[in-house]
């Protein structure tokens, strides 16, 4: 970077509370700092709906949780940019539900349009969530156009976006500001763990790990448990282990399942280092954004994909048969998981994770976001 910056980093949470967007902001504001050689200086708000107890993060912090308020998130923004000396970026985080109960903040927005823009301070905007959808009976359904309108407003308010997955590209890109160029790709790293060495295939334990939120692992047990149980019996897997919060208690009873609950990052890493497989649910079209994608690739680990779309039309940035499994193809008698297959797949989902996901990568992606800003001016 040509010059230093005063980053001012908005987030819906932070540690300790565990969570995607959470940690996401606690790592990405460390290694912005490292990449950076220290150019960047950030101060975190926390601005979410949600009251915060006790923040434990390593930068200071401006706490504005459960405020939701346009005038105070404008004011804090023009306070902590008049005491900066550098130039001035605004970072959001953006997760429409994280800053509202239905997912709609237009207090952010508004806040935001006062501060940032064509004569104020850039505005950057890493969008985790577009907009929910649902059937009608369903507030999602309801909430989903005042969704789209504040997702929209923050895209023209922001001088450059990141997606975390590519299928959310034509949708910003058609909202965006018009000079602005394509919309930049950064899918999400691992949240419990980027380890420097992973041992050889030949060391790894041959179980399985389901990993994720509590209702995308009810999926899996209650449509794909007979696979489940398959691979136990027909293809030499010795067990399934369940990480996260319990899906479902009755399924406590399955033997072959050992269910480690909600466990710190460091011993989901441990886990994940030796395991041989995984299995997600979650839409093929949004992969970049899942977590535990993302946990499996660090760690060197080929996933299952029981997919959620319907369509294996673009699962960017992973590639199936190379870093995944469709769940279609393992659910027959007739799957095959060689070792020398499992080895390949091991090997290419750790050098994608290396070479495009790492939370070093994602860091330059937005510091090369910066260096494309104008300079901020103050705010009168």
């Amino acid at each position: 970077m040509d010059s230093s910056v005063r980053l001012i980093h908005i987030a819906p949470e932070l540690p300790p509370v565990v969570g995607g967007v959470a940690d996401y902001t606690a790592v990405l504001s460390r290694r912005l700092v490292e990449v950076s050689e220290g150019a960047v200086r950030p101060v975190l708000v926390h601005a979410g709906e949600g009251k915060a107890h006790d923040i434990d993060v390593e930068f200071p912090v401006t706490d504005l949780s459960g405020q939701c308020s346009a005038d105070v998130l404008a004011a804090t923004i023009e306070k902590l940019a008049n005491e900066a000396e550098e130039q001035v970026v605004v970072l959001l985080e953006y997760s429409g539900y994280g800053y509202s109960k239905r997912g709609a903040p237009l207090w952010l927005a508004r806040g935001l349009d006062r501060v940032c823009g064509e004569e104020g301070f850039p505005l950057v905007t890493m969008f985790h969530e577009l907009y929910a959808t649902g059937p009608p009976w369903t507030s999602a359904f309801w909430y989903s156009f005042m969704q789209r309108h504040v997702g929209a407003k923050l895209a023209r308010l922001s001088a450059e976006v990141i997606a975390n997955r590519e299928s959310a590209v034509p949708w910003l890109a058609n909202r965006g500001r018009i000079r602005k160029g394509a919309v930049h790709v950064q899918p999400v790293f691992s949240n419990v763990g980027e380890p420097k060495g992973l041992p050889i295939c030949d060391q790894r334990v041959p179980y399985i790990v389901v990993f994720g939120g509590g209702g995308r692992k009810l999926r899996v047990y209650e449509e794909h448990g007979q696979t489940l149980q398959r691979l136990i019996s027909h293809h030499g897997f010795d067990r399934i282990i369940d990480l996260g919060p319990p899906a479902n208690t009755e399924k406590r009873g399955e033997a072959w399942i050992e269910f480690c609950g909600t466990l710190p990052a460091e011993e989901i890493s441990r886990r994940l280092l030796t395991a041989s497989l995984g299995v997600i649910s979650y839409p093929a079209t949004r992969l970049g954004k899942s977590g535990a994608a993302a946990a499996f690739a660090s760690h060197g680990i080929p996933f299952i994909l029981f997919n959620e779309d319907g369509t294996l039309a673009n699962t960017y940035p992973y590639v199936e048969g190379k870093h995944f499994f469709r769940g279609g193809d393992v659910e027959g008698d007739e799957a095959n998981f060689s070792m020398k297959q499992i080895k390949e797949m091991s090997e290419a989902i750790r050098t994608l994770y290396q070479n495009q996901l790492h939370s070093s990568y994602a860091a330059q992606c937005v510091l090369n976001c910066f260096d494309s800003l104008p300079h901020s001016s103050s705010v009168e």
